[in-house]
């Protein structure tokens, strides 16, 4: 890999992207198209299902201005029809038949004929289902167009994800259709005009929640925000022994909040830490396994983890703000093992820090830390129970603001302006009777900023005013008419996108402009983004139908218990090895979609009788057997990506560090042995789900921090056994019996813990006796 400085040549990461997306470049016109169709599926997620049209007709009818118009919607499934009449558009122009060098270079006759019998086939859907929602009347007709749609769905899929997760829908399609006697009628109601099928859950799920975070990551990534968060813990640590790769592991669980994507996240903040972790001294195979590894886990954490945990918060029927509690504490374990393993091989190649004259100095990010208030301002949202989509655009205007406030080449002084974000920002959380002093407070302001240009240096009149100013005095406006405190934060945020345009397209200065290009091609990303996964949802939703329409959604539980002969353990084992099988070839979110509708159930059958599995979730009608078993498929789902033989993560990691695949892979599985182990223990140790628990108290308390802290042990254990340093390179008799023990503590058996506890504390003790003459 080339390397510029320390990071990689955009060039090199484009091309990495292409061989794992499998895309291709278009010509200028076509890639008009794709963008076109990128910007459509934004503009209706923003008008219909951020129900932006709704909220601003209640905006302007409160100051007498009446706009019927802006009340008309679409029905749920003429909108996801649209949404994937897009996606198709986008995926037959970027992803070519074969991967072949001839079918790279252009778009063939053929894509064009996919492309007009897709459009086809959803815009059919979409003038017909008012009727049937009507009528619910299924006529022959409906049988081709029902047929054509799942065909074209499929063939995109093939393309852009590959041939496994379509050739599981066919066998599944082939099942449900045979076992209805083949009645064509009855399955083109079931897959494609009821919300079954085609338009299940998944797809539901991806265009109401999960869109509007892949656009707010999208925001992230391509205004700075997510380069400050990789840079800043780099600075933090880059000096400290095996600093870089500890940054990687941080930055990247950081990044994965936003970003959702094992791989995208590899390419995001492995271009900064793979080149870092070899000039600090750590091989190739290491640094590529260690940005995968890290980058896996941020599916993991809280507030925004990956779009599996929209459709798991669905299915369970428990809102996704308590989904992220109930992630937490094994978000932290896994994150704890893999620094735990890093901190091992760091000291194990006797690693120093680098030079501090390689970053920034702390105080430049210190001063600038106000540039992870976005984060901070879904967070609140979502704990506060905001919807999460409008969380997620809400948090979006705040996030375009310091952006634009952090921009060094624009004049202003700073900290004014952060004091302005934060008082804005705090005040669009407050309403009631405070709206109207807010709204006083934020008109004040403007006007003394107004003002400011001609007494003091301060501020200027340019682009940090003018943004500034548009967002208090629209804060300030919407609460002094009384809007209420949710829709305030959804119009910031989609007003946030305009200002920035109008504020970008005026702009004289580098920064403006770029932040002009940023907000506009964030718009064209998040469209772009969505297709493999809007493509897997819709292809899973059909596996979903089948299992509906055969009755095997509520028997395949039953008979997968018998199968195993009711043994939680095996059944566990066999879920596992299930899961990471069908990861190699289908993406995180269908792998638990399919996952959790062929063995959770299972899981769930095996232990439903039994305490504490047979409570529910306080507050909700789930059963802890079902929130543990969906939890448990969930984790190994997200594993795949990098478990070999296929492990995208990893590859995208030994291509930019230029090492060896499978050593890579092999690395990685090693460092992620806490995401192996943990759903084990997480699973049989319900309380450290935490929403889990029915009554807290000392006792409860206590035991969670037990289960936390012997779940540590072991991972530390592990960390020791599998890098073979302890102060000293241990011999392979004393590594093999650390790992045993650690493995058996697994179980968080107090005597067996206990005993782990004093093995570490005595080969410490007793290093030189037990250190190998050399690398065991």
């Amino acid at each position: 890999m080339a390397e510029n400085g320390t990071k990689i040549e955009a060039r090199d990461v484009e091309k990495i992207e292409e061989i794992i997306e499998r895309t291709r470049k278009l010509p200028p016109l076509l890639d008009k198209v794709v963008t076109v169709a990128a910007v459509l599926i934004g503009i209706y997620e923003i008008l219909f299902i951020f129900n932006f049209n709704g909220t601003l007709y209640n905006m302007l009818s409160k100051v007498g201005i009446d706009i019927p118009a802006l009340l008309y919607t679409l029905q749920t499934q003429q909108g996801e029809a649209f949404v994937l009449s897009m996606i198709l558009l986008i995926a037959f122009l970027l992803y070519p038949i074969r991967r072949s060098e001839k079918h790279q270079k252009r778009v063939e006759w053929h894509d064009y004929v996919l492309i007009i019998l897709g459009l086809v086939a959803m815009f059919y859907l979409f003038f017909r289902y008012p009727s049937y929602a009507e009528y619910s009347i299924t006529y022959e007709r409906d049988i081709a167009f029902a047929i054509l749609s799942i065909a074209v769905v499929l063939e995109a899929t093939r393309r852009v994800i590959g041939w496994v997760l379509p050739t599981v829908v066919l066998v599944f399609l082939g099942y449900s259709i045979y076992n209805i006697n083949f009645n064509w009628l009855v399955f083109t109601e079931h897959m494609y005009l009821a919300s079954e099928g085609l338009f299940a859950t998944p797809l539901y799920v991806m265009t109401i929640y999960v869109f509007a975070f892949i656009f707010f990551g999208a925001f992230l990534l391509k205004i700075g925000i997510s380069d400050y968060i990789t840079e800043f813990m780099i600075s933090v640590f880059g000096t400290r022994p095996g600093g870089p790769a500890k940054s990687a592991v941080i930055a990247s669980g950081l990044m994965g909040t936003v970003s959702g994507s094992s791989v995208a996240n590899v390419l995001t903040t492995g271009t900064f830490t793979i080149p870092l972790m070899k000039k600090a001294g750590y091989p190739a195979e290491i640094a590529g396994a260690v940005e995968p590894v890290s980058s896996t886990g941020g599916q993991l954490m809280p507030p925004i983890m990956g779009a599996a945990a929209f459709i798991m918060a669905e299915f369970l029927g428990i809102p996704y703000n308590k989904i992220i509690i109930a992630a937490v504490l094994p978000a932290l374990v896994y994150y704890a093992g893999v620094y735990l393993f890093i901190d091992r091989e760091t000291k194990r190649l006797g690693l120093k820090g680098m030079p501090r004259e390689h970053f920034k100095p702390i105080s430049y990010f210190l001063k600038k830390s106000y540039i992870l208030l976005p984060i901070v301002v879904i967070t609140v949202a979502l704990v506060w129970g905001i919807p999460a989509h409008i969380a997620a655009i809400s948090s979006l205007g705040v996030a375009i603001w310091v952006a634009w406030v952090s921009k060094d080449g624009i004049e202003g002084n700073e900290a004014l302006y952060v004091a302005m974000v934060l008082l804005t920002t705090g005040l669009m959380f407050t309403g009631g009777s405070l709206a109207s002093v807010s709204a006083l407070v934020l008109l004040a302001l403007s006007l003394l900023l107004v003002v400011a240009p001609f007494v003091t240096t301060w501020v200027r009149f340019n682009e940090k005013l003018y943004i500034s100013l548009l967002f208090m005095l629209f804060v300030a406006f919407t609460q002094y008419i009384g809007m209420n405190k949710e829709s305030i934060l959804l119009l910031t945020g989609i007003f946030g996108i305009v200002f920035s345009l109008i504020v970008g397209r005026i702009s004289k200065s580098a920064g403006g402009r770029n932040m002009y290009s940023a907000t506009y091609e964030s718009m064209v990303e998040a469209g772009k983004t969505s297709t493999a996964v809007m493509l897997a949802a819709a292809s899973a939703g059909l596996i979903q139908g089948s299992l509906t329409i055969t009755g095997l959604a509520s028997s395949l539980g039953y008979k997968m218990a018998s199968l195993t002969g009711g043994n939680l353990w095996l059944l566990l084992a066999i879920t596992m090895v299930f899961s990471l099988i069908l990861g190699m070839g289908v993406p995180t979110t269908a792998n638990y979609i399919i996952t959790s509708l062929v063995m959770a159930p299972a899981i769930f059958q095996a232990v439903r009788t039994l305490s504490p599995y047979s409570l529910m979730v306080p507050g909700f009608n789930t059963a802890i057997a079902l929130l543990a078993a969906h939890f448990f498929v969930f984790y190994f789902g997200i594993l795949a990506d990098i478990t070999p033989p296929v492990a995208l993560a990893s590859y995208a990691g030994s291509a930019l560090a230029g090492g060896d695949f499978w050593k890579t892979s092999i690395n990685a599985v090693r460092y992620a042995v806490a995401g192996y182990i943990g759903p084990y223990i997480y699973f049989t140790h319900p309380e450290m789900f935490l929403i889990t628990v029915q009554h807290w108290n000392i006792s409860t308390l206590l035991t969670v921090m037990y289960d936390l802290g012997a779940t540590l042990l072991v991972m530390y254990m592990l960390s020791i056994a599998f890098t073979g340093w302890f102060g000293g390179h241990l011999k392979a008799v004393f590594r093999l019996l650390l790992g045993f023990v650690a493995l058996m503590a697994a179980t968080l058996n107090v005597f067996v813990v206990a005993i782990g506890l004093a093995l570490v504390l005595v080969t410490r003790l007793f290093t030189p006796k037990v250190a190998a003459s050399e690398p065991a």
